[in-house]
């Protein structure tokens, strides 16, 4: 049996104790992030095509919205920034849900990120983890990082008014790059900060150093799923999808190839798969093998990608006889959570 993959919070004796699921989830979560204005036009096709292929298949998605992108296209184009309200409503529409993401202090008129007029001199050397919003909030800004994660909140739930689309019951946030801090000290600042904005739950889990072997995302199906202090429930990925990669490539087998260790996942067991994917890499242009710099804009190759991943996804479910499900499903209680009908 495959051993368990620890977390960070796990590592620094945070986790509170397992969530007990009664059924086997899959959950589907989307890092919707670094969209530009330029690029809006191929984004709200993917968009449409996605929701359409959503409704066609009857698979709900949660969607990590990048709040400061979102500002940033409304300042930049109004028109642009419209029709991405209405795409957005479209993924709505079809039973998905919007979750802020954030990445670094933006201002909150703009969307811009936040410039220092000097570095602090005593910044944290050889940071583990990518540096991103909690690096860029609490040890570049010197913000409080509760105050800083309301902003976001308030700022997101502007950005869904503004759509018409509905705050999910259940609050849940997801680190940018991955990041809530370098240590223990860290770690539970964040967690206390994340239950201050707000939040009830929190799907950002990792462990070891980025940028080496030791890095990994996420847990492993049937241990991923745990409490951390005051009631906040983790809810930690447990295997990510490139969907820009073709199926023959020695990444899809990669990437198949852990799946296949999370034996848990295999032999029947109860609790929640929770895949992540990210629709920037919709546009990823490979030739022979090579990430290329420039985007690709070709709409059919987009439709072809979007058509591919839904077709994987509703094979993965039914060889694995899985539950799609949202965050909304998932009951979070006091002491006790359980999967509601």
């Amino acid at each position: 049996m495959t051993e368990h993959l620890r977390t960070d919070f796990e590592e620094y004796d945070l986790s509170k104790g397992p969530y007990s699921v009664s059924s086997r989830l899959l959950l589907l979560t989307v890092d919707f992030e670094a969209f530009t204005p330029e690029m809006m036009p191929l984004w709200q096709e993917a968009m449409h095509h996605w929701a359409a292929r959503a409704s066609e298949s009857r698979l709900r998605f949660c969607f990590f919205l990048s709040v400061e992108n979102a500002i940033r296209l409304r300042v930049v184009s109004q028109r642009a920034y419209a029709e991405f309200l209405k795409a957005m409503k479209g993924l709505e529409d079809v039973a998905s849900l919007i979750y802020p993401h954030n990445h670094y202090v933006f201002d909150r008129q703009t969307g811009e990120k936040k410039a220092l007029a000097q570095e602090p001199k005593d910044l944290p050397q050889d940071y583990p983890k990518r540096k991103s919003v909690f690096y860029d909030t609490v040890h570049r800004h010197r913000l409080d990082l509760a105050f800083w994660l309301t902003t976001v909140r308030e700022s997101y739930e502007e950005v869904l008014a503004a759509a018409d689309c509905r705050r999910p019951k259940v609050p849940v946030f997801r680190a940018g790059g991955w990041d809530y801090g370098g240590s223990c000290r860290d770690v539970r600042q964040y967690i206390d900060a994340v239950v201050a904005a707000g939040f009830r739950a929190d799907s950002s889990a990792c462990r070891g150093a980025f940028g080496t072997p030791t890095w990994r995302i996420g847990s492993h199906f049937g241990s991923n799923v745990f409490w951390l202090d005051k009631g906040l429930l983790e809810i930690a990925p447990t295997w990510s999808m490139d969907i820009s990669v073709s199926p023959l490539s020695l990444a899809c087998a990669r990437s198949l190839l852990s799946l296949r260790r999370q034996s848990k996942l295999w032999m029947g067991h109860r609790g929640v798969f929770v895949v992540v994917l990210h629709f920037d890499h919709l546009f990823r242009r490979w030739s022979r093998g090579s990430l290329q710099n420039s985007p690709l804009r070709d709409v059919g190759t987009l439709r072809k990608r979007i058509d591919r991943l839904f077709r994987s996804i509703a094979l993965l479910r039914s060889i694995l006889c899985l539950h799609c499900a949202t965050f909304e499903d998932i009951e979070v209680g006091r002491s006790e959570a359980r999967v509601s009908a």
